[in-house]
């Protein structure tokens, strides 16, 4: 990894961190949903000692790359499972994932939702947000009332257009169609009993994909 590239991962560690550092009462139960290699529940399972951290990947190699981590830090307040996010029914208080993938985004929230915990997402990758056998869009009845499927879809494929070497102009309106899509995430999580922000990543240059939706049961 780049130095610059270690650089733009860590601001955007610092963003995800220091919310969730903020929320959490000690013997929370943290889960960190898509989790990779670990990245961003290691540092929480660091930072919140009291706490315990489960990190949720399908995929063996980054579990081993986490645990092999975790080891070397001698942490004891954190697990691994190795399966599908749908597969995982554990009770938790505070759901995180940062750039989880199209709908995984949408389904970090709703186990968040069924479970009446609180959430910190950064999404990614919305030109692959599409209606599945679970989710419909427009979610929200507000964007339900005012954009049909397909004009949703439009909007998801310009949000995916931030990429730094593209134009500026382009790039401003890629992230103005990112924050409508993040926009009726957050109206829907607030129809189930929800207090939701959709605010940027510090600084922005972090990541072209640097939305966070933040959600608090009321």
């Amino acid at each position: 990894m780049s130095s610059d590239r270690a650089l733009r991962k860590q601001q955007q560690l610092n963003n995800l961190v220091y919310i969730v550092t903020n929320q959490a009462k000690p013997g929370d139960r943290i889960v960190d949903f898509c989790s990779g290699g670990g990245h961003v529940g290691i540092v929480l399972a660091h930072m919140l000692p009291s706490c315990q951290v489960t990190l949720i990947e399908n995929k063996e190699l980054s579990l081993i790359r986490a645990k092999k981590r975790s080891d070397e830090l001698g942490l004891s307040n954190i697990w691994f499972i190795q399966a599908n996010m749908e597969y995982f029914t554990g009770m938790f208080n505070i759901g995180v994932a940062l750039h989880a993938c199209g709908v995984a985004t949408d389904m970090v929230i709703e186990h968040c939702i069924k479970t009446r915990a609180s959430f910190v997402t950064c999404p990614c990758c919305y030109g692959f947000i599409q209606n599945t056998s679970k989710f419909h869009f427009p979610k929200s009845e507000q964007f339900k009332k005012t954009l049909s499927y397909k004009e949703h879809m439009i909007l998801c494929r310009f949000a995916d257009q931030t990429a730094v070497q593209l134009p500026p102009q382009r790039r401003l309106i890629g992230k103005q169609c990112m924050c409508l899509v993040d926009l009726d995430r957050a109206r829907a999580a607030e129809e189930h009993g929800y207090c939701v922000q959709v605010i940027s990543m510090e600084p922005e240059s972090c990541s072209p994909k640097n939305n966070m939706i933040v959600g608090v049961p009321i």
